[in-house]
């Protein structure tokens, strides 16, 4: 058997082989291309299914993966963050990086990420662009508030980006520089408002036909973006094997140190699946709002009294999370009360 462990940068890619003895085979640079990791693959000279290969987890891990697996490799992608070889090693360049991801599949000490499979992807590449387009509109509009700081200028909208706010900002008599980028910014964002509702549009369509994302759309409070969001980041709910690794995965947990008899509970787990996290806070912030006589509403404000706001909305989106991991795993809508 043959180990491969890739260090995948931009425009190159480090590879390493390695034997079930660990004896080096190669270690070389190669291109990114189909082409390029296909004669790599071949200048082994041994067959596919006594290969087995370890891509690290970066940006541009799609297309080597798709090109290993389409080869017929036995590929898993590595989690460099819980790989302790890699991230706490002293002295880090791509071949030892490389070679540390072979000798770490070869000895079954590597920390795997899941791999979704390619709707999944696709799911989550449309709704994560839905995520960047609303980024980029509030970027773009904390910058014309800027302008109207810096020049003193006040005003009673509630909704300043809305059809008599924007009017408002059109006619603003200001001079030089502000005035040109106050235009700019404002086609900015008319352009990338009218981009976001395209996208909402189409993630709404796309809602419609997934079954798990109408049924949490059962739940007050999540919208057909929020259950798209929730459906792709979380993908086959099947790997959680219960509401608790869900949670966790989401980051909605406690960091738990125990020795002998003591344990200690800190802070909420920071590295987490952030969109996931941040859609169910939002989420909880509608919820509450409109079914005022849940489970998860009569939870959040139980908290709330005895500690405080933002607890209070950790506990309850951990709590709409527990209710998403039975609805998805026994195909059942939610029941407001409970």
């Amino acid at each position: 058997m043959i180990y491969i462990g890739m260090d995948i940068h931009k425009n190159f890619i480090q590879a390493v082989a390695i034997t079930k003895e660990g004896k080096l085979i190669c270690n070389q640079k190669l291109g990114t291309s189909d082409e390029q990791i296909k004669r790599f693959i071949q200048s082994l000279a041994v067959p596919v299914h006594r290969i087995k290969a370890a891509v690290e987890s970066t940006c541009t891990w799609y297309h080597v993966y798709d090109s290993l697996e389409a080869l017929g490799i036995d590929t898993t992608l590595v989690n460099v963050r819980r790989t302790k070889v890699i991230a706490e090693s002293k002295i880090k360049t791509d071949k030892l990086d490389a070679l540390s991801i072979a000798h770490c599949l070869r000895t079954g000490f590597i920390a795997e990420s899941w791999v979704p499979p390619k709707d999944i992807r696709e799911l989550r590449n449309m709704v994560r662009h839905r995520l960047s387009l609303r980024k980029e509109i509030t970027r773009f509009k904390n910058k014309v508030h800027s302008i109207l700081l810096r020049n003193g200028i006040k005003h009673e909208y509630s909704d300043l980006f809305g059809k008599k706010g924007m009017e408002f900002l059109r006619n603003l008599e200001l001079e030089g520089s502000d005035r040109y980028r106050l235009q700019s910014y404002l086609g900015i964002v008319e352009s990338l408002m009218e981009q976001k509702q395209r996208t909402d549009s189409r993630i709404s369509r796309l809602c419609r036909m997934n079954e798990k994302a109408m049924l949490l759309t059962s739940i007050k409070g999540i919208s057909y973006y929020s259950a798209m969001v929730i459906v792709s980041e979380i993908g086959d709910v099947k790997r959680f094997p219960n509401s608790k690794k869900l949670c966790s995965y989401a980051g909605l947990v406690p960091r738990t140190m125990q020795s002998g008899n003591h344990v200690y509970h800190g802070r909420i787990l920071k590295e987490c699946n952030q969109n996931l996290k941040w859609i169910l806070v939002q989420c909880i912030h509608s919820h509450i709002r409109f079914c005022k006589d849940s489970l998860i509403t009569r939870l959040y404000y139980r908290v709330m009294k005895r500690k405080s706001k933002n607890k209070a909305t950790i506990a309850a989106s951990r709590k709409m999370l527990t209710c998403i991991w039975h609805m998805l795993t026994r195909g059942e809508e939610f029941k407001c009360r409970g």
